[in-house]
Parts: C-alpha cells; structure tokens; sequence
C-alpha cells in the first residue's frame, strides 16, 4: 500500500506544456500592446512651407516663396518668380526606415540644375540623443553636397556617425529611398522583357536577374552576349521637367561597350517624353560610345542626347544613364564582410552559452564574459531598452541593417519566456555587466531595510507601467529619459540618461546590481516573462487587462 505521504511524482511534460503555454502568453502579451500601438492613429507629418522656406534659405539666399511641388519636388522662388532651386522632404519613402528605435525626415535642397546645395533636418522619432549626435556631426550632412539627383539613390555605404550608427545610416538610407532606391518599381512595374533589348539583341531569347537588382544578363542558346541595366530597379531617379523616366542601358558582354539606350516609359510630361523617346529610339548617340566616354560627358551639354526643347528630360535621362554606368563600375568593389555585425552576433551567442551553460556559473567565466560585455556595449551601443520597443511597436522596423540588435532582442525576450532563465539581463547586458564588475572591486556590501528594499523593488515596475501608459496616451516625453542605456552609444549627451547611469553604476559599488534591482524598467519586463514559469499570478491577470485596454484606447 502506498504511502500516503509520499508526494506525487512530477509531470515533466505536464510541466514543460504549462510553461511553454504561459511563455506564449506572456510573450503575446508583449506583442499585442506593441500591436495597438502601431494601430493608433499618428501623424505622419506633412511639408510646412512656413517651416522650410527658412531653412532653404540657408542654402539659397534668393528664395522667397515655394512653387507648387511637381512628383514631390518643390520649386523654390525668388521675389519675382523665376526658379531659384528646388526643395524636397525625404518623407513618405524614408518613414518605412527605422533606426534605433523610429524614422527621420529630412530637407533636401537643390539648385536650379537639380544637384544638391544642402540637407537638414527636419524631423525624428529616432532616440534623442543618437539624434542630437548626428545633427552635431558635419561630415555627415556634407555627403551629399553637390551630387545630382540621380546620385542620391545609390545603394553604396553612406557616410555614418560612430555612435549614432542606426540612427545616422537609416537617415541616409532614407535620402536614397526618397531618391530613387525604393518605390521605383511601383511607378514602373512592367518587367523587363525580349521585346524591350531585341533592337540591340537581336539573338536574345532569354533575360536573367544579375547578383544586383537592376542589371540583366542577356542570353542567345544558353550564351551569355550582354548586359542590360534599368534605372527603375537600381533606384536611379532623376526627376525631368515633371518627373522621373524608366531608361535602360545595354552593354557589351565585357561591359567595355555601350550598345545602346531604350525608353521604357515616363512620369514627365508631353511632349518631352515623346522627343526624347524617339531620339532615344532612332538616333541613340550613346550607341558605339564606351562607359568611361559618356561619363566625362557634361550632363548639361551632352553630345549622346540633345533634344531642343526638352532640356530638363533630356537632362533626366542623361544623369540615369551616366548614374547606371557608375553604379555597374562599382558593382565589383562594393560590399565587404560586415565585421560588426558578426562579432555582435557572436557576443550574443556566447552570452546564451554562458547564460545556460552550468560553466557561466563559474566565477572566471561570469567576470570575463562581464569584461567582454562591456566591451560589446562601449562598442556597439545595442542594448534592448523601452524606448526601442515602444519605438518598434509605433513606428515597425525592418529587418535589414537591425540584424544584430533584432537578433538581442528576440533573445533577451524568448529565452526567458520559455526556458525561466533571463540570460539577457543575468549575463548579456552591458549595464548589468557593469555592475557585476563594479561589485567584485569592493569587498565590503550594503542591503537596504527589508521594508525600503520591497518598496524600492516596485520602481521599476512603476517607471514600466509610466512609460506604457504616456506612449498609447500620446506623450512628448522622450522614453530613453527612462533608462541610462543611451549613454552608452550616444555618451553624455542628453542629461536625464547621463544622471540615471552615474548614480547607477556608483550605487553598484555598495549595492549590488543597484539599477538593475531598483530602477531597470527592461528588467522588469523580462522578470515578468521569467516569474513563476509554471504558475500564473497576479501580473499575467495585469498584463491581460491592460492589453484589453491598449484595445480600447485604439477603437475608442
């Protein structure tokens, strides 16, 4: 007869399916609020003439009024009338950008030949103090200066700003995508077919994608005999008298030789697009010509293209065709291996390694790995943080060029929900390595009252609950004011932040993991998604009602 006494034997799988089960949740519970505050309505900001003419004149002193916009460019006016430049916002290609944690908009400002005499800013949901170093740093805005438009959808490496790096390089990505590196394909969305290269192709009897968008391989009886390139899917945008023109180059198969130009289509206007498509079509003074030739030809005096009366369109194609041949030469020695991005891929590998591993556990292993930690984070500047998901959850995010940081989130967020162990916060973290490392250089340790240590514990889940509630209530209150993490990548900048990491790091020489026990909103998030792996409480009843009223707030 069994002994009644004896405990029940434990139900692993029972165990591993409630824990499992709860992680969804909680994860979910995460995402859902993330959802509502991408459903909430937004500004999504508009072009103030009131607001850019000041700043143009910055760089065009004779402008005095704005025009009415032509395929999103402004013409910029002096007293009486005549064209002076032209003025553009990066908006509404570059809001599907995210940097750290939301989009930038910015000022371009042409001449009267359409190259750029300035950019500014303009606007940013991006953190402020990645934004106040970026605005600070000359070179950066000087990079485009003096390029024509067809130059400012490049997709070669811009020009960022070292602490500031997702902030600064998706606000020149989104100069390239207003200018041509995305969007193009809607405009023209035909693909390119035999019928468009037979003139110069005459054998041709199939097309193929080459290893970048927009240049073609063409192929005779499974012979490779040329090359084709399309402004449209290289992102070359050169704007005419109203818009942008869809051209292609065909080369040689060595590339050494231009066989000629086609049209495929247009935005400009009657009848310019109509004259140049025949000059195009039945002159083709680019025909014969080598790459290096009709580069050091004077876009503004072309001898490959001239049609009276169509100067601007003319000009347009001129500057895609020089553009696309620039873009080919470059093709070979562009890229590189992303260095930084694999070694922080690495660094967060190792953290879950250690973090799971009974060896991290070891005193050697949790002191160095804490030294490569804050190494990580003085070098790098990722760190999960609530004003990068609020970020996230308003504005999206893309995965391309956010790999790592996506990668430490997914990470700090996953791990815990479904293994119980918060590797992120216990070993990954910069800031807690810090501490960690803050602890092991003073022997002697304080601990607060029981009764200040329960109410102090609280705060973070207060500064939490603060800062969800000001973002779905719609608050002007930078979130990175919350948390000290963007001194690390964007240093003493911005005040608030600055103050919250030197009191932080001070306290932990006398209280261990002082932030992160009394004042880290992220952390305790992450405890949430860590506490009782197998129970539900009180919290998960919280998070679910809170959710109902995120809903709510974007139906109401």
């Amino acid at each position: 007869m069994a002994n009644p006494k004896t405990p029940k034997p434990v139900n692993n799988r029972l165990r591993r399916v409630k824990r499992w089960a709860l992680g969804l949740y909680r994860l979910g519970m995460i995402f859902a609020a993330m959802l509502c505050l991408r459903a909430l309505p937004r500004d999504e900001g508009r072009f103030d003439p009131e607001r850019v003419l000041p700043l143009a004149k910055e760089f065009i002193t004779e402008a005095a009024t704005l025009g009415e916009p032509k395929d999103g460019l402004y013409p910029l006016l002096d007293s009486e009338g005549n064209s002076v430049g032209w003025a553009s916002s990066t908006a509404p290609q570059a809001r599907k950008i995210q940097g750290y944690s939301g989009a930038s908009e910015l000022l371009v400002i042409f001449d009267t030949e359409r190259r750029v005499k300035g950019v500014h800013f303009l606007a940013s949901e991006d953190t402020e103090g990645h934004v106040k170093k970026v605005r600070d740093a000359e070179e950066f805005w000087q990079q485009w200066t003096g390029k024509s438009e067809a130059e400012l959808g490049s997709f070669g490496k811009p020009v960022v700003v070292s602490g500031a790096t997702l902030t600064s390089e998706a606000m020149a990505r989104g100069v390239a995508a207003r200018f041509g590196a995305q969007g193009m394909d809607e405009w023209f969305p035909s693909e390119l077919q035999i019928k468009d290269v037979v003139k110069q192709f005459p054998l041709a009897d199939r097309l193929s994608s080459g290893k970048v968008q927009g240049i073609y391989d063409v192929w005779a009886k499974e012979e490779k005999i040329g090359v084709v390139l399309r402004s449209s899917r290289m992102g070359v945008s050169a704007r005419g008298y109203n818009g942008t023109s869809d051209v292609i180059v065909c080369l040689s198969v060595d590339g050494e030789k231009i066989l000629g130009v086609g049209f495929l289509g247009s935005r400009d206007n009657e009848p310019y697009i109509t004259d140049v498509g025949n000059e195009v079509k039945y002159a083709d003074g680019f025909a014969g010509k080598t790459p290096e030739q009709v580069l050091g030809e004077d876009e503004n005096d072309s001898p490959s293209l001239f049609t009276s009366g169509a100067s601007y369109t003319n000009h347009a194609v001129v500057g895609s065709v020089k553009e696309m041949l620039r873009r080919y030469r470059a093709v070979e020695s562009s890229g590189g291996f992303p260095w930084k991005s694999a070694c922080a891929c690495c660094w967060i590998l190792l953290g879950v390694f250690v973090g799971m591993h009974p060896l991290g556990n070891r005193a050697w292993a949790r002191k160095g790995f804490a030294i490569l930690s804050v190494g990580a984070g003085i070098f790098l500047g990722w760190m999960v943080s609530q004003d990068q998901l609020v970020g996230w959850g308003m504005n999206g995010f893309q995965v391309s060029g956010i790999l790592p940081l996506l990668m430490l989130t997914a990470v700090a967020l996953v791990v815990p929900a479904f293994t119980g162990k918060n590797v992120y916060c216990n070993r990954i973290c910069p800031h807690g390595a810090a501490q960690v490392l803050a602890k092991s250089l003073v022997k002697k340790r304080f601990s607060l009252p029981p009764r200040i240590h329960a109410l102090f514990s609280r705060l973070p889940w207060l500064t939490l609950l603060v800062i969800w509630g000001l973002a779905f209530f719609a608050s002007g209150i930078p979130f990175a004011y919350f948390e000290p993490f963007e001194t690390w990548s964007s240093g003493f900048v911005a005040f608030i932040p600055a103050t919250i990491l030197t009191v932080g790091l001070v306290a932990a020489f006398f209280l261990p993991q002082a932030y992160c026990h009394y004042g880290c909103p992220t952390g305790a998030l992450l405890k949430f998604l860590t506490a009782s792996p197998t129970a539900w409480t009180h919290r998960d009843t919280v998070a679910g009602g809170l959710v109902v009223v995120a809903i709510l707030r974007v139906w109401l």
